[in-house]
């Protein structure tokens, strides 16, 4: 499969690779440094983490939008070069409102850049090679988040920022890679066939879809979120766990390690089923999991919860991008993409949630606060199936 793919797919592919692998060498850490060697509070240090997520939300329909109407290499190109900078000057900084917009403008380029190396990803792949594309694209970035942490560890450490000047070199490779081959290989005609025109864009229901869709993954991402704030708080308070920060991190290793190895057994199984059916099977293994965080004590049970989180990630993970890709209008895969970006609202609202449910319940009765999250998250089943009717 990766010998068939021109020059433009596998520019982004190992460009993702590479530049996910110094993101999250560099990224996770940044709260460390902010917090020992800069000295900001912890209300100072929220700001500068949330306005990323934040205006990556608020402008994801600018990155979709200007994906669509600028070339896409331009783009592939330009941006890349500037993001690179951006990093480097993170370096740099010293006082609040540097890093406040520095990491603005971080999520800014994340939004301008996503929608059009995905667009791209589909105008140079044909229709039998886009699902595993996207898949391999999945891959890059778990190889990325497994890699990185370590290679912190080994070269870096978190005392300084010298490694977000590695991340900006490797962005500004990119950029300078993706001059030399975006122009090179004439793209590959739109071949429309049933699997990848489940919408075409006269059928007026295709944005009511695509709306109930988001709607519908906000709920899985809602779900996605407890396991970084809802359930470390549960493993680490409650009574039942002697070492609940070890119970925690053995969660988190297991987790990638699942995703990394039964990746591409669940893209091959995967294709069997249609998208929206990834989809809602993701969203029920999520509330699954949750529905059985109260009896984590048992360790037949505790593995099956990881085994269920890993699941429903990555049946999210392999089928999310392509669902909309089937669904994008041509000329608008740019914009889908971008909007793609929106059900990332269930991070913000899912720790909210979390410890709203834990006010007014306690974690000592923890099944009344798992049982009302996974609940919650089982509506987003709902949505996706009125998202499928629609398209049916």
């Amino acid at each position: 499969m990766i010998k068939k793919m021109n020059a433009q797919v596998k520019t982004i592919l190992l460009g993702t690779l590479f530049t996910r692998i110094a993101l999250f060498m560099s990224a996770p850490f940044l709260v460390i440094y902010l917090s020992n060697s800069c000295h900001f509070s912890a209300i100072e240090i929220g700001y500068i983490l949330g306005i990323n997520p934040l205006v990556s939300v608020l402008c994801s329909p600018v990155g979709g939008y200007l994906s669509d109407k600028i070339r896409f290499y331009t783009l592939l190109i330009y941006t890349p070069i500037f993001w690179g900078i951006i990093f480097i000057s993170f370096f740099f900084a010293t006082t609040f409102p540097q890093f406040l917009v520095l990491n603005a403008l971080n999520g800014f380029c994340y939004v301008i850049f996503e929608p059009t190396a995905k667009r791209t990803l589909s105008l140079f792949s044909p229709a039998e090679q886009r699902l595993s594309v996207y898949n391999f694209r999945y891959a890059a970035i778990n190889l990325g988040a497994f890699l990185g942490p370590l290679l912190n560890l080994l070269f870096t450490g978190t005392s300084s920022l010298v490694s977000y000047l590695i991340l900006g070199g490797i962005y500004i490779v990119y950029g300078l890679t993706a001059l030399l081959t975006m122009r090179k290989v004439p793209l590959i005609s739109e071949q429309r066939t049933e699997t990848c025109t489940v919408i075409s864009k006269e059928r007026t229901p295709s944005i009511y879809a695509y709306v109930f869709l988001l709607i519908g993954v906000t709920f899985s991402y809602f779900s996605y979120a407890q396991f970084n704030s809802t359930v470390p708080q549960f493993l680490t308070t409650h009574s039942f766990f002697s070492s609940g920060a070890t119970l925690y991190s053995s969660m988190l290793m297991i987790n990638a390690a699942v995703i990394l190895l039964l990746q591409f057994p669940i893209m091959r199984f995967a294709k069997r089923i249609s998208s929206f059916s990834a989809m809602i099977i993701s969203n029920v293994l999520f509330a699954g999991s949750l529905f059985l965080l109260p009896n984590a004590t048992m360790l037949f049970v505790f593995f099956l919860i990881v085994l269920s989180y890993s699941l429903g990630e990555l049946f999210l993970g392999v089928r999310f991008d392509y669902l909309v890709d089937q669904l994008a209008p041509q000329g608008k895969k740019g914009l889908y993409f971008g909007l793609a970006e929106i059900p990332k609202l269930g991070n913000s609202l899912g720790p909210v949630v979390g410890a709203y449910l834990i006010q007014v319940f306690s974690l000592a009765a923890a099944q009344k606060v798992f049982f009302t999250l996974a609940l919650i998250t089982l509506g987003g089943s709902l949505f996706m199936q009125i998202s499928s009717r629609i398209t049916k």
